[in-house]
């Protein structure tokens, strides 16, 4: 499921509907009522076109149905948490079975799913049984799919060898149905962060067998400081290397960038130092550099009108 994002400017092509809502999670660990109302308000504001969809955990759903107000339309992006028990098949089809059960509500779609499945990196036919799970749910219409492999102070699994799996089965996915991968950012635990070593193998992996990512957690501010990734770092690290504009031993310089300055996001180019993007590269760039789920979404917009990168 390739995410159409804006040619209009190179600003917006990065920045449109990059930040899914994932409130419910920690940090923020909203309630389910003031998540879903400050969604609503995001949705309203002169910055509703940086807002993506609405990250809910399959446990959560039927807490969403009976809490969700009106018709207004929402997209959401189910997090399998039943399957990080295990990648056992029954786990991830229970969970798409609760799916089911809120799909009729007026006004909701659900487009994407997401899951961190400990020992799906080294099975390939589970990863085409839950491909095939999802399509026989959704037979026509778009959907997408995003992996999580473990990361604990290094990876559990190499990324060119889990995004290879990856790449193997979206070759034989249905064309409805995006497989992609995930990558967290921080977390509560040191060991949760990735080095800038560590994630830049994986944009670099996911660049060579050309699988889409998201990323999730930790990803709060613009750039990086006090060893937590910025968010510009991330995507425009992985835009510029999709657009050509930098090679792979670039992306950990990138990564590791603290200066501001060092940025360029207006509306002719988005670049890092000498290297540039026009809208239409960026915009293609973003069909594999998809978005970030962040548990604010006023803190990182905030922070990029105070950079100046926002009017």
């Amino acid at each position: 499921m390739a995410i159409a994002v804006s040619t209009d400017s190179a600003k917006r092509a990065l920045l449109d509907r990059l930040i899914d809502d994932a409130a419910l999670f920690p940090p923020a660990s909203l309630a389910m009522r003031p998540a879903l109302r400050a969604h609503a308000r995001h949705k309203e504001s002169a910055y509703w076109w940086i807002g993506g969809r609405f990250v809910v955990p399959a446990s959560r759903l039927d807490e969403f149905a009976a809490t969700r107000n009106g018709r207004d339309a929402i997209d959401l992006a189910v997090v399998l948490d039943a399957a990080a028990l295990g990648a056992r098949g029954d786990t991830v089809r229970a969970d798409l079975e609760r799916v089911e059960r809120i799909r009729h509500l007026d006004g909701v779609t659900v487009s994407s799913f997401e899951a961190r499945l400990p020992r799906l990196t080294l099975d390939a036919a589970a990863m085409q049984r839950i491909v095939a799970d999802i399509a026989e749910r959704y037979p026509t219409g778009d959907v997408a799919f995003w992996y999580e492999s473990t990361y604990d102070a290094g990876w559990q699994v190499p990324p060119a060898t889990w995004l290879a799996t990856l790449a193997a089965a979206r070759g034989a996915a249905p064309p409805n149905l995006t497989l992609g991968a995930k990558v967290r950012c921080g977390g509560a635990a040191p060991a949760a962060t990735p080095s800038i070593e560590d994630l830049a193998a994986f944009i670099a992996a996911a660049h060579s067998h050309d699988v889409p990512w998201k990323a999730t957690a930790g990803l709060h501010h613009p750039v990086r400081a006090q060893q937590a990734h910025g968010f510009l770092n991330v995507f425009i690290a992985g835009v510029a290397l999709h657009g050509g504009a930098i090679e792979s031993a670039a992306v950990p310089e990138v990564l590791a960038e603290t200066d501001p300055r060092a940025f360029v996001v207006d509306p002719a180019h988005i670049g890092w130092r000498d290297a540039r993007l026009e809208a239409e590269q960026v915009a293609a760039a973003r069909e594999r550099c998809v978005s970030l789920g962040s548990c604010s979404f006023d803190e990182p917009v905030n922070d990029l009108r105070e950079l100046g990168m926002l009017s």
